[in-house]
């Protein structure tokens, strides 16, 4: 008989390579590297980077968002490296909500169609100024095919929060329950869920500088204070988060969470540093975008960070998601599939089942567009005949060394098992 100690020996030699395979098939990035930034520098919004949403009407709050960047009164204020979003106790007739009188008004920028972001880590440096009650302010990202300002009609015409138009709330943060403040999610599918998270210092913590962010890729999405991170979500069996988000910023009155104003108060102001999106990088090893170093350059166009499925049996079905990184919104198309393939330019799915009759090489070229560069990724996919042959799973790397070991190892079994049967016979 083996002895127990043999077959620990091989066994620790299996797990051992299990272990390898594991960290070479899923090799994790160190660092960030920055893509884009606003720092606030200039005397005005960036309306390359924002637009002032003044049509923006929503859950009971009583603000109107203006797009004043230059009155006495004005709710956006850039100066001093940073930007104020500022929230006045003033009667206005709301021209973005047709003429309705409101008795405040405030600052809504979103960066939709401008600068959106498809995975990557998204950080803002906020701070508050005020902790008495009906505030709500919010660093925020929304799915680009949402029916919200402004409307370019490029498959933009999507309720919130169905596939397209789903959120994601970075940090939101309300006088009601000062000491915490929110990340969360709203989509239809009930993906992710509410994480409210107790400041460190309590409510002093939101009257002074902290780093808000979200790290997201297409299976989990984490959010950080600082270097704290704060929570974990796993989405990937989630159908939405796999699209294009744009950024928003800004400081609602009242409504259904700010809940009753005080009477004492006439101006709230949410001041932030930047905003950045930076991608994954083995280059270094920072742990946030860093806004002291340049942003690289875009113009070699996207990067594609999705691995192609190349084989397939026949008869299954065939699965692969084109993912890419750039500064700019995102176009996806085929320019070469097989008839048994289809691919979905919204979500950049490519899926298909094939016959026995379709066995054989399929080329396939697939493209990710900013709007000025494009790039490509062709490959090549093996269909095989039902049980003519093992295929490569193509997502993570062949298993065929890990096969070999572990029928090696029991070969080493077997041998000691006939070795001492004869020393007994």
């Amino acid at each position: 008989m083996v002895s127990r100690k043999l077959v620990g020996v091989v066994l620790r030699y299996i797990f051992f390579g299990i272990g390898l395979w594991v960290t070479f098939a899923a090799p994790v990035m160190a660092g960030w590297q920055l893509e884009w930034i606003d720092d606030f520098d200039g005397s005005r919004v960036n309306k390359d980077n924002w637009t002032s949403q003044i049509q923006a009407n929503y859950n009971n709050e009583i603000q109107c968002y203006t797009d004043d960047d230059t009155s006495a009164n004005k709710n956006y204020d850039v100066s001093g490296g940073t930007l104020k979003i500022i929230s006045r106790r003033q009667s206005n007739n709301c021209a973005g909500l047709n003429g309705a009188l409101k008795s405040w008004t405030s600052g809504r920028l979103n960066s939709k169609d401008k600068k959106e972001f498809l995975y990557g880590r998204i950080e803002s440096r906020i701070r508050f100024n005020s902790l008495k009650s009906g505030t709500w302010p919010a660093f925020w990202m929304l799915e680009n095919r949402i029916n919200e300002h402004p409307i370019a009609n490029d498959g933009d015409n999507v309720g919130w929060p169905n596939p397209g138009a789903g959120e994601i709330d970075v940090w939101e943060w309300y006088a009601g329950q000062p000491h915490t403040y929110i990340t969360n999610f709203f989509n239809a599918g009930g993906c992710g869920s509410e994480v409210r998270f107790n400041y460190p210092n309590g409510s002093a913590d939101v009257l002074e500088w902290h780093t808000y962010a979200m790290e997201w890729d297409q299976n989990a999405i984490k959010f950080y204070m600082d270097d704290m991170l704060v929570a974990t979500q796993n989405v990937s069996g989630c159908a939405q988060y796999k699209e294009p988000m744009f950024v928003l910023l800004n400081v609602a009155m009242g409504g259904t969470l700010g809940g009753a104003i005080d009477s004492t108060l006439h101006s709230a102001t949410m001041e932030v540093d930047y905003v950045a999106h930076c991608s994954a990088t083995n280059a270094n090893n920072l742990t946030r975008c860093n806004p002291s170093s340049p942003p690289t350059e875009t113009d070699d166009g996207p990067v594609i960070t999705s691995t192609p499925v190349t084989s397939i049996i026949s008869g299954n079905a065939y699965n692969y998601t084109l993912t890419a990184t750039d500064s700019e919104a995102l176009t996806m198309a085929a320019s070469v599939l097989p008839n048994w393939l289809t691919f979905d330019s919204s979500t950049g799915n490519l899926s298909g089942t094939p016959s026995a009759s379709d066995a054989g090489l399929h080329q396939v070229t697939l493209s990710v567009n900013n709007g000025t560069e494009t790039t490509d990724q062709s490959f090549t996919i093996n269909v095989f005949v039902t049980g003519s042959t093992n295929s490569d799973s193509g997502g993570g790397g062949s298993l065929d060394w890990l096969l070999t070991m572990l029928i090696g190892s029991l070969l080493i079994v077997r041998s000691t098992v006939l070795k001492n049967t004869k020393d007994r016979l």
